[in-house]
């Protein structure tokens, strides 16, 4: 396995829990086999041996502070056929530079990706093919900045697996960059050229900046006191939310309360605790928790852990299947 990552100070509230992002700062990175790799502001969980960038690599550009949260290059085999990638609070760009990636629909029906993509916030579970080595670099953007590195509208975004040639122009040729790159370091740099010069003259919006800080510190809480915090209505934090990632405040903090959820329960040497996870990330009961598993992952909390226990907690939002699960309604 190779992995190469820089991390990308954030000049903006992060878009990853405190515990594992999968896991705290500066903790190894999470999972290899995902369409989206890993997830959220924190670094990712990867199995395996871990290389990070070596001593003397170029350190993180300042010029995609506050909008990227960080980059990486993934070379790997993968782990099992299928992958089943829960929702996660961030925005990935992915360039693939191994045999394409299939997304299936909850029928079994195929779609092949294409070799570069972006896969929006998604409120839904994705299932995933993966090639038998994955081997892509990607980048991992805050969801509240993407006006500031593409003019694409986030509602576009949201929910969906795409074309990255319907994001930005220019994409033919930085696939071309990718792959003449003489090492990780060179390809994450063209990368880190490529977003640099997407930047937008749009500022962020302080009052969704304030939004996704409250949500990450108490995901619970009401929407009407959350705009009473920022100052604005109800209506006009929708609206504003909304124009900033694609998302409404409250589909945000579900998915954002989720994600913690999963990565704390995941990180640890025993069976979790359930009922104290569920007080401790803000759900009502464990019938909550039980609702929220169901509708983010098709399973319950203990056929997620039996599932999941087998690879550890770089799997907790990167879920190894050996057989396609297909729907039976």
């Amino acid at each position: 396995m190779r992995y190469v990552e820089r991390l990308i100070p954030s000049g903006a509230p992060p878009q990853t829990p405190g515990s594992l992002t999968h896991a705290p700062s500066g903790a190894p990175p999470q999972t290899p086999g995902s369409l989206t790799h890993a997830p959220s502001g924190a670094p990712p969980q990867t199995p395996g041996s871990l290389t990070h960038a070596p001593p003397g690599a170029p350190p993180p550009p300042a010029g995609l502070e506050g909008i990227v949260s960080r980059l990486w290059m993934l070379e790997a085999a993968r782990l099992r056929t299928y992958e089943k990638i829960l929702p996660q609070p961030s925005v990935h760009l992915i360039v693939n530079l191994s045999e394409p990636y299939r997304l299936f629909d909850r029928h079994g029906q195929a779609t092949v990706v294409s070799d570069a993509f972006v896969s929006g916030v998604q409120s839904e579970y994705l299932v995933i093919e993966s090639p038998s080595t994955i081997h892509h670099v990607g980048a991992e953007i805050l969801p509240a900045r993407l006006p500031m590195i593409t003019d694409a509208d986030p509602a576009q975004l949201a929910g969906r697996v795409q074309d990255a040639r319907a994001v930005w122009t220019g994409i033919d040729e930085l696939v071309a960059a990718i792959r003449r790159s003489a090492s990780p370091d060179d390809a994450l740099g063209v990368l880190t050229a490529f977003l640099e010069s997407r930047r937008t003259p749009r500022p962020a919006d302080s009052v969704v900046d304030v939004a996704v800080a409250a949500i990450q510190a108490d995901p619970a809480q009401a929407i009407g006191d959350l705009a009473v915090r920022t100052g604005v209505s109800h209506r006009t934090l929708i609206t504003r939310f909304r124009a900033a990632t694609g998302l409404a405040p409250k589909a945000y903090a579900q998915i954002w309360r989720f994600h913690t959820f999963v990565t704390a329960a995941m990180n640890g040497s025993r069976a979790p605790d359930w009922a104290a996870l569920a007080a401790a990330s803000g759900f009502s009961d464990q019938p909550h928790v039980i609702r929220a598993f169901r509708r983010f992952t098709g399973w319950t909390p203990a056929e997620y852990y039996r599932r999941v226990v087998e690879f550890g907690p770089d799997s907790a939002s990167f879920v190894p299947l050996e057989d396609l699960p297909i729907a039976t309604d």
